[in-house]
């Protein structure tokens, strides 16, 4: 399986997890769902994309 996948997949996973923990309404479940899941796909990636030139 690619690796971005395996990253959008677990991210799925944990933000799904971290919503219905932490959150009780069903807007505040996806809201921090929608916050947390964003903010790692597209951090991983700015941070796949900085260290892209470094060997």
């Amino acid at each position: 399986m690619d690796h971005l996948l395996l990253m959008i997949w677990h991210a799925l996973l944990v933000s799904v997890f971290f919503a219905f923990l932490w959150r009780s309404t069903s807007v505040g479940r996806r809201n921090l769902f929608l916050k947390t899941f964003l903010i790692m796909v597209v951090g991983a990636a700015a941070l796949g994309w900085l260290m892209f030139p470094f060997p």
